[in-house]
């Protein structure tokens, strides 16, 4: 388990985004969370309901909060490691054959004939530019193609009180990549047995 950790740190770090210390001794599982929750976390509405291990990326704003605090994150918190879509690709609908797009299924997701940046501009450093595309793309102020977001980025410049991080990460990299660090630091280091950093 502590691979799965300092894997994660090292990748963020391999991407020019910060150093991560974390804390070691977790205990090895022989078997993964389920993932979906025996009873779901009911909410005002079925985009704010929790009904899955990992978050839906249709989770409203509502939802988004539901499920970071369950886990002991604040609203800026949330926001920060929301960044992480600065990061890499995601599957797009984009091309899709139209029965996989009636029946969407794991092969069609994994054999999907798209993978696409959230930011196009560069997908494998991170940096607080994911924050910045949000806010322009918001005011329809960005070229076709340039941010391909997802609902639950949508929500964080939609509500009042989240779009106030995005503004405070898109003018201040440095308070992104520290309030991402205590997220992190928060996630993994919940199991760890360990006081001491790597």
């Amino acid at each position: 388990a502590d691979v799965v950790a300092l894997s994660g740190a090292a990748a963020v770090e391999a991407a020019k985004g910060p150093h991560i210390p974390i804390q070691l001794g977790r205990e090895d599982v022989d078997h993964a969370d389920n993932r979906f929750f025996d009873h779901p976390i009911q909410s005002e509405s079925e985009r704010s309901t929790l009904s899955t291990s990992l978050p839906s990326a249709a989770l409203d704003s509502l939802g988004l909060r539901n499920y970071f605090y369950r886990l002991g994150l604040t609203e800026s918190e949330m926001v920060a490691l929301s960044g992480s879509h600065d990061l890499g690709r995601h599957v797009t609908l984009t091309g899709m054959s139209k029965d996989c797009l009636k029946n969407l299924t794991r092969t069609c997701l994994e054999e999907a004939p798209v993978l696409a940046p959230f930011v196009s501009a560069d997908p494998d450093t991170l940096s607080n530019r994911y924050f910045k595309t949000l806010l322009r793309w918001n005011q329809r102020n960005i070229e076709y193609g340039e941010a391909l977001f997802i609902p639950t980025d949508v929500a964080l410049v939609v509500d009042d009180k989240l779009r106030r991080h995005v503004v405070a990460f898109a003018n201040d990299e440095k308070l992104f990549f520290d309030r991402y660090v205590r997220a992190y630091q928060k996630l993994v280091d919940s199991t760890a047995t360990s006081k001491a950093r790597y």
